[in-house]
């Protein structure tokens, strides 16, 4: 990923000088400034320009690693607490409602040493949300029968969680640390951990906050469309509120046992499911010190080679690279699925080992292009946990002592999830977790013969004073041509084709495609492009940006590994709550029989016509494997009202309502999204208090291949399907019109929460991919004019206008009489 993005020059006298740009991860055009109070507090702003939403996050540089052992999960308790009320904003959940009223979103996340809570709002709110952000980070309320009951919040959360396997692996994570050190211990929360003492437990909670919440360990990060002047003085002016001081030092100690390794499985094993994590613990100075070469060594291992050559020995659908796994500090970590036996094992360790060497050897080059996608909502959260743990102080490591020694295969540890585990496997008290050791393979075999990735030319990017220009779209010889929006980010050419196929299998012929081009893809990024594969119900396609000259030939090999009729079966091993992969499911939900839509022949589209040629010469071939193939594509809808059970993933019971919208219009889309935020807080409410069915309530908005729905999903550990339904079934009948009765004003708010979230595209990736949705639509719909007249979120705005308060209530009256298009989801418990 390219560390370049323009920074302007500050003509303004009273402004510090803005840092060079050497930050990843922001669009061209993006102004930063970065400051350390007096006060102790680090400050960051960003600018960008096309940023629809201001993003604000405060952290602190302290986590559940810290927390006294006697109260496991006391930071996480920490963390729900502040939203239960403060000083000037005393209701609890006032933040939440605000939010909400605002057409915001809200959250917040407690890490091994960092904790950090974020608001995406309108700009307009922005500065509300800060004083009330930095209100119940200085000023919490901990009222002791507010406590008592998120504790018993906690509690449920742990419960539901003991089903999710990212919870599992964290547990079987610990045994690889040392004894006697935190990290060995589950620090999720629940009524054991945290103890039935309320009074002390508030009392502990007070003392965590007043020694570790102050402005020396904290940081304050903003980003959006707000002048960087504005933004800057918002944080200068509020950061004053913040408990001034530096906090008690830390004592944080090296977590790791001697290097080994853990098999794991959940306590029901699921035996389709398996994942070797193989990593290198670093100390955090030399992470620091050493960031970017590190960030060059994970880019080699990437770059296709390893795929490539693993591929040609076992079945391989995953490798991930990261040097910032998930609950291991500081640390090089490679990650790869199937791992299905332990002769797999070896054979991925010895090559795994071999890349690393290669990789340290020679590391990657700095990456050419800036053309990934930005992640405007992880960036400034992840700013702000690395300004509040303190990672952007200066290292007294020699930067070219490189930490060679601790990367060695005898350094290495492995974390192996087995879809079978040993009789002899034991279980961990707390979480049940099933484990045994196990020991590192050797690297004595006899090697793979290293593969090749296809090869591209690394072509430097133009000059950003010379931006290619942009070329108004035409239809030309079956091939649209021409971009009608060109953002600071846009790459130099950019090339969509899709074409129709089966919407049977298409979960597991599009997981068959990812594996089969893993190499590929992998090359393409290393080379500074970018490859996008995807399906859903009206057919497969690709996005390949980068180069001129380059993006037929990428896109022709992506075609070459597309498989007509997949062989495998997708990974089951989803992660998260129950109610989390039961929402996941709408992905995959057939199309109702009135949303029955697809496209009937292949259909592309290039930004410029430098490779138009060739781009006709391939449409033309994929015209001919289609229709070879099937006329038609077979799409299974569904009818008005249908059953769908799932195959048992946990203890719980779990229900979603999948509900349509009237068609597939802008009109509906919104009509949902504002249903949506009408109902979730008051469903949240009912199903979690009122009724006590659990942890997990939510409604939630989803477009399913271009269609709208609308999904109301409960997990339970002890209410029986028959019983969710019947709850939601209630609210929608007893509340659900009522909820949706909003006056003018409240709609009108909601409607500009709404415009900031999904107006205009924050970056050209996003631009792209919404034009290349609303031509699919366009074609499928088989309308004679010209697509993009006008541009889609224009055209969606105009709809959102002109939305009553009457047009929600009729929406909410025809769900609630059962007229909408909709079906039941259904989890059985093991």
């Amino acid at each position: 990923m390219s560390h370049a993005f323009s920074a302007a020059t500050e003509d303004a006298d009273d402004m510090p000088p803005l840092l060079k740009t050497r930050h990843a991860g922001l669009p061209p055009g993006s102004r930063l400034h970065e400051a350390r109070l007096p006060n102790g507090l680090q400050i960051a702003a960003v600018q960008v320009p096309d940023a629809r939403l201001q993003r604000l996050v405060g952290a602190a540089g302290i986590g559940y690693l810290d927390e006294p052992v006697e109260y496991r999960g006391l930071a996480h308790l920490l963390e729900h607490a502040l939203f239960l009320g403060s000083a000037n904003f005393p209701g609890a959940g006032e933040l939440a409602g605000w939010v909400s009223e605002h057409g915001g979103r809200y959250n917040a996340h407690t890490n091994e040493y960092t904790t950090d809570f974020h608001l995406h709002l309108p700009p307009e709110a922005c500065e509300e949300g800060l004083i009330r952000l930095v209100d119940i980070l200085a000023r919490p309320c901990f009222k002791p029968e507010r406590i008592a009951h998120e504790v018993g919040v906690l509690d449920a959360e742990f419960q539901a969680r003991l089903a999710d396997p990212a919870l599992h692996r964290l547990a079987a994570l610990g045994q690889l640390c040392r004894e006697g050190h935190p990290a060995r211990d589950c620090h999720a929360g629940n009524r054991t951990s945290l103890g039935s003492d309320i009074s002390g437990l508030t009392a502990q909670l007070t003392d965590f906050h007043a020694r570790h919440y102050r402005s020396g360990r904290m940081a304050l990060v903003m980003l959006g469309p707000l002048p960087l002047e504005t933004q800057v003085a918002l944080l200068e002016r509020h950061a004053t509120e913040l408990p001034v001081g530096d906090p008690p030092p830390l004592q944080r100690t090296w977590r790791w046992g001697q290097p080994g390794g853990i098999a794991w499985q959940l306590p029901t094993a699921d035996p389709h499911t398996s994942t070797l994590e193989l990593f290198w613990p670093l100390p955090d100075q030399h992470t620091s010190a050493h960031a970017s070469w590190l960030e060059r060594v994970a880019s080699r291992l990437a770059d296709g080679h390893l795929a490539a050559t693993l591929q040609a020995a076992i079945g391989l659908d995953r490798l991930d690279i990261s040097h910032t796994p998930t609950g291991m500090g500081p640390a090089l970590a490679i990650q790869l699925s199937p791992a299905p036996d332990e002769a797999t094992l070896q054979i991925m360790f010895s090559a795994c080992c071999t890349a690393l060497e290669r990789a340290l050897a020679t590391p990657q080059p700095p990456p050419l292009a800036p053309w990934d996608k930005p992640d405007l909502d992880a960036w400034p959260r992840h700013y702000a946990c690395q300004l509040a743990a303190g990672n952007g102080k200066t290292s007294e490591i020699d930067k070219a002592d490189k930490p060679l020694s601790l990367l060695t295969p005898d350094q290495c540890r492995l974390l192996w999830r087995s879809p079978a585990i040993a009789a002899s496997a034991r279980s961990l008290p707390e979480t049940g977790t099933l484990w045994h050791p196990q020991p590192l393979p050797s690297v004595g075999i006899t090697p793979l013969a290293w593969r090749v990735p296809p090869a591209f030319n690394r072509v430097r990017s133009p000059s950003p004073a010379s931006p290619a220009g942009r070329q108004q779209p035409e239809f030309r010889q079956g091939v649209w041509v021409g971009e009608p929006l060109r953002l600071a980010d846009a790459p130099p050419a950019t090339l969509c084709l899709g074409w129709p196929a089966p919407a049977s299998q298409r979960t597991a012929r599009l997981a068959q495609w990812q594996r089969n081009s893993l190499s590929l893809r992998q090359a393409a990024t290393a080379n500074g492009m970018r490859l996008i594969l995807d399906n859903d119900n009206r057919g497969d396609w690709l996005i390949a940006t980068g180069q001129e000259g380059q993006l037929v030939r990428l896109a022709r090999l992506a075609l070459d590994c597309w498989p007509e009729q997949p062989a495998i079966q997708p990974d089951t091993g989803a992660t998260g709550l129950l109610a989390q992969r039961i929402l996941a499911k709408l992905d995959d939900s057939p199309p109702f029989a009135s949303q029955h839509s697809h496209n009937t022949a292949p259909l592309a589209w290039l930004s410029s016509d430098a490779e138009l040629k060739a781009a006709q010469v391939l449409l033309h071939q994929q015209t001919t494997v289609t229709l070879r193939g099937t006329s038609s594509p077979e799409v299974a809808t569904m009818q008005h009202s249908t059953l769908l059970h799932l195959t048992p993933q946990s203890d719980e019971h779990g229900v979603m309502l999948e509900v349509a919208g009237p068609n597939d219009t802008p009109h509906s889309r919104w009509l949902l999204q504002l249903l949506a935020q009408c109902h979730d807080a008051a469903f949240q409410y009912e199903m979690r208090h009122r009724r006590g069915l659990g942890y997990a309530a939510a409604v939630r908005y989803r477009e399913v291949s271009g269609a709208p729905r609308l999904a109301y999903v409960v997990q339970s550990p002890h209410a029986a399907t028959d019983i969710l339904r019947d709850a939601i079934h209630d609210f929608l009948v007893e509340q659900g019109a009522a909820l949706a009765r909003p006056g003018r004003d409240e709609i009108m708010q909601l409607k500009r929460g709404l415009s900031a979230r999904t107006g205009s595209p924050e970056t050209h990736a996003e631009a792209t991919e919404r034009l290349w949705q609303a031509l699919r639509c366009h074609a499928a719909a088989g309308r004679d004019t010209s697509p993009w007249q006008p541009l889609p979120w224009v055209a969606e705005a105009q709809t959102l206008a002109m939305l009553e308060p009457n047009d929600l209530t009729s929406l909410a009256d025809a769900l609630a009489r059962g007229h909408l298009p909709q079906r039941w989801w259904l989890h059985v418990p093991h």
